[in-house]
């Protein structure tokens, strides 16, 4: 019934079964990829050839995705999105297998079902899409027991999450990057020095995003552009730097990326610590201002992700006529879970600053998402855009 349909096997009738490679200038484009637009309008950026290939031989390190000819790797990120997380290239580059879960990447069932029959030893992505795959392992009692590594990017690693799944037997990594980087910035992966430390010592560096990869530079600067100490307690804006870190956006002018030095801004705000761990505290957009002092928003939702009423939780600052802006928390309930105010906000308690506890809670059935599972902060503040103190 689809109209102008032409069968694969018709299409490449009579066709040469060589194929001649173009004399292409590794500068040239090969991609076009839009930015999530979670806080704002996405923007185009353009990969070259030579960033593409770059950026594959550094993710396939062993300190990154760790890929080989042996490796079955599942890429649960949409090709839109930054290519797939750059699998499409790093997995053919090490003679691996990649395997592509289709439409339903966030059904529990087909994930563990594709995982089994397909033998997938690594994946890669969002935290919603492993939710849906450990409510449903747990659910069922079925396990994925070929799959021992996975890479959960685009928003943070809740500690209850990572937790699930060394139940389950896999391990879930933390890893950041950005369309803009091709993507991948950095990866977690514990060093030697890192293995010495506590139990608890190991969990709390476990849950940042990680290491610059090879190829990016990486700072953090206060708003007059002084870079800040590694000590994992200053926080500024973090910038980058490399050689597979876009120059510009698509139809917009290169200074709207970069500054005079190169360094690309982010947009998020982090810290770095003396191993080298970056750890976003928030982004730039979606920090919390509250009586002239910020509030991490996404420290928050991983707080209140820990309670076991909570299948999903938001933070946004909405107006208050004394603080400017105060933080509100949006909660998904669990299914048949009824949580109220004061539980969640008695569990958040002795979690994070007093200080930074919200004013109020809101139950609601769902949370926006964009295309790629992140939570849009840009459709949230627009759904409660009434809403003050």
């Amino acid at each position: 019934s689809l109209p102008n349909a032409i069968s694969y096997e018709a299409l490449i009738d009579g066709q040469p079964e060589q194929y001649s490679w173009p004399d292409v200038d590794e500068r040239d484009a090969c991609a076009l990829c839009y930015t999530s637009g979670t806080t704002g309008d996405p923007k185009g950026v353009l990969f070259s050839h030579r960033a593409s290939v770059l950026h594959a031989m550094s993710s396939v390190m062993m300190d990154v995705m760790g890929l080989d000819s042996r490796a079955v790797v599942l890429a649960i990120v949409p090709m839109f999105h930054v290519n797939a997380w750059g699998m499409p290239y790093s997995v053919p580059m090490t003679g691996g297998k990649l395997v592509l879960p289709g439409p339903k990447m966030a059904d529990g069932e087909t994930l563990q079902q594709l995982i089994e029959a397909e033998g997938v030893t690594y994946s890669g992505g969002v935290p919603t899409v492993w939710l849906a795959l450990a409510d449903y392992l747990e659910k069922s009692g079925k396990r994925v027991p070929s799959l021992t590594r996975a890479c959960s990017g685009g928003a943070a690693l809740p500690q209850s999450l990572a937790e699930r799944f060394d139940r389950l037997g896999v391990r879930l990594e933390h890893g950041w990057g950005m369309t803009e980087m091709s993507p991948i910035g950095t990866y977690n992966i514990p060093t030697s020095e890192m293995e010495n430390l506590s139990v608890a010592e190991q969990g709390e560096l476990r849950l940042k995003q990680g290491r610059a990869v090879y190829g990016v530079q990486m700072r953090i600067c206060d708003d007059t552009g002084l870079e800040l100490p590694r000590d994992g307690e200053a926080f500024g804006h973090l910038q980058v730097r490399g050689p597979f870190i876009c120059s510009g956006y698509l139809g917009l002018d290169e200074s709207d990326a970069h500054g005079a030095d190169g360094w690309f801004d982010t947009g998020d705000v982090a810290t770095i610590d003396a191993f080298g761990l970056m750890q976003i505290t928030d982004r730039t957009k979606d920090v919390i201002k509250s009586g002239g002092e910020w509030i991490s928003s996404i420290q928050l939702e991983n707080a209140a992700i820990g309670h076991p009423a909570v299948a999903e939780a938001a933070v946004i600052g909405v107006p208050h006529p004394k603080w400017t802006e105060r933080p509100l928390l949006i909660v998904v309930p669990q299914p048949g879970e009824s949580p109220t105010k004061e539980d969640l906000l008695h569990f958040l308690a002795d979690k994070v600053a007093k200080w930074w506890i919200p004013d109020d809670v809101v139950l609601v059935a769902e949370i926006p998402h964009t295309a790629t599972g992140k939570i849009s902060k840009k459709l949230l503040r627009e759904q409660f855009a009434d809403f003050s103190y």
